[in-house]
């Protein structure tokens, strides 16, 4: 069980619960059961989470959390904390009895086991003497950004007359209202359409719409978007706050003119601005109108404005910043293991045969038949030139490295079950298995199979020419 302390309410935002829910997502994803720890059971809360199949405990406070993931130790794998009132006299409590994860932003000081902070041109060096655990492993800057995979294929279709307009799902600030009404009496005539996204839980919603059924904008309300794909791709410029879904907008080719509405994002405003990837255009409480429409006129009349903002930030984000930081959370969760094969795992072997692409580089492609695979099966478990082990990890099976002898050579194949491709299991397996260099390991490869080439050389494996890979003493 993966367990996450997270904060969310209308004063803070969701960014912390969202990013969380990206993780989330990938842990549920590989077969885990994921849990959330929060102090708030609010609709906004429950409808972020409750399509993902997440649990939500709630807790009022901190000391509740610690009751709770002591009562459930034996269960749990790792401990995800994001919540600003949680530092290092608390996480220690936690350290010494789980794996942690801390996601920061404010370079604080902590306990934990891996530390993720996304900031833009966050340095190691601002965390000296901050890092209590002296092995902490640091996974800092914007290529760990935890951005929602829903998001990998959108791509904005740049209208300049197609604005968003976002402050988070609350706005606790009623700073969409504070931007409209600058904006209906200096560009009112603009033939501009505004996308608002907002939680139908958001306590500025009546007043908003009050004053929309009142106004002479162009103004698109949506409630309740299980997230903003529509709007990305309909979008070319976004107003908004420098928060979590600011990177996603940068990520998707928005335009951007952030506002802060919190102090927290004070830093990542500076930082992206002074990258030259934003406009920054200060704090909600002193927004100056004649600056916002100032730049947004710029932006939408001047065809190089916005287009200098796009190619920096074009490739600034690759989308991966999830798959990064899961893949260094996987061994903290569990070991990997293996045992040799049984008899009881002869289905779940046909199984993974049959899955999309299992057999592709395999000498013989095609997947074999029920009849073939039992007869292959019960030959394979009494034939001492075969060894075979499946490989688990928390307490489940996904895959299996076999070592078929040949002459004085150990041929090395493997399978990774398709749920569990590309978070380093092929990798632990196959180190397991050579780590006493005992033999001359072997293994044929396609030259088109790039992935299992990359897997076997960067454990040492050679090219030996003709699809052949050799490791171990070959004199």
């Amino acid at each position: 069980m993966i367990v996450i302390i997270c904060d969310a309410t209308k004063d803070i935002g969701y960014g912390h619960l969202k990013r969380c829910l990206v993780l989330a997502s990938f842990y549920r994803k590989l077969g885990l059961r994921v849990i959330f720890l929060m102090r708030d059971r609010s609709a906004v809360v429950e409808n972020l989470i409750g399509p993902h199949g997440i649990g939500l405990v709630v807790r009022s406070d901190h000391g509740k959390c610690l009751s709770y993931l002591f009562e459930k130790k034996d269960q749990i794998k790792l401990v995800i904390i994001d919540h600003y009132e949680i530092g290092a006299d608390f996480e220690k409590n936690i350290f010494n009895l789980f794996s942690v994860l801390v996601i920061d932003d404010l370079c604080r000081s902590h306990w934990c086991d891996l530390l993720v902070d996304q900031t833009i041109n966050r340095t190691v060096r601002q965390y000296d003497k901050k890092l209590k655990n002296a092995s902490t492993k640091v996974l800092l800057g914007i290529g760990y950004t935890l951005i929602d995979p829903v998001y990998r294929a959108i791509k904005t279709n740049q209208d300049k007359h197609n604005i968003l307009i976002t402050f988070g799902a609350t706005d606790s600030e009623g700073a969409v209202l504070k931007v409209l009404e600058i904006l209906e009496n200096t560009m009112g005539d603009a033939g501009l359409i505004f996308h608002l996204p907002l939680s139908s839980m958001s306590f500025c919603l009546e007043p908003l719409i009050k004053w929309i059924n009142k106004s002479n904008l162009d103004i698109r309300l949506y409630q309740d978007l299980p997230d903003l794909c529509p709007l990305y791709e309909q979008c070319g410029i976004a107003i908004g706050a420098p928060g979590t879904s600011l990177l996603e907008r940068i990520f998707c080719g928005l335009m951007n003119l952030t506002v802060v509405v919190a102090e927290n994002q004070k830093e990542v405003g500076k930082n992206l601005a002074d990258q030259g990837l934003t406009i920054c255009l200060g704090n909600i409480q002193t927004l100056d109108a004649k600056k916002l429409t100032r730049e947004l006129k710029q932006m939408i009349e001047i065809q190089t404005y916005g287009a200098v903002l796009q190619e920096r930030a074009r490739g600034l984000i690759d989308g991966k910043g999830p798959d990064r930081v899961i893949k260094q959370t996987i061994p903290l969760i569990s070991a990997v293991k293996l045992r040799s094969v049984q008899e009881k795992d002869g289905n779940i072997l046909y199984n993974w045969q049959h899955q999309q692409g299992a057999r592709q580089y395999f000498r013989k492609p095609a997947p074999p038949t029920k009849k073939e695979h039992h007869i292959w099966f019960d030959r394979m478990l009494s034939n001492d030139d075969i060894v075979m082990n499946i490989i688990e990890w928390c307490d489940m099976e996904i895959g299996y490295i076999r070592m078929d002898s040949k002459g004085n050579k150990k041929e090395v194949s493997i399978l990774i079950a398709q749920n569990f491709q590309g978070w380093g299991f092929g990798k632990a397996a196959l180190l397991k298995t050579i780590k006493t260099k005992q033999h001359i390991f072997t293994a044929f490869i396609y030259p088109e199979n790039e992935a299992s080439i990359g897997l076997f050389t960067s454990v040492g494996f050679q090219s030996a020419g003709k699809g052949e890979y050799l490791y171990g003493d070959r004199s």
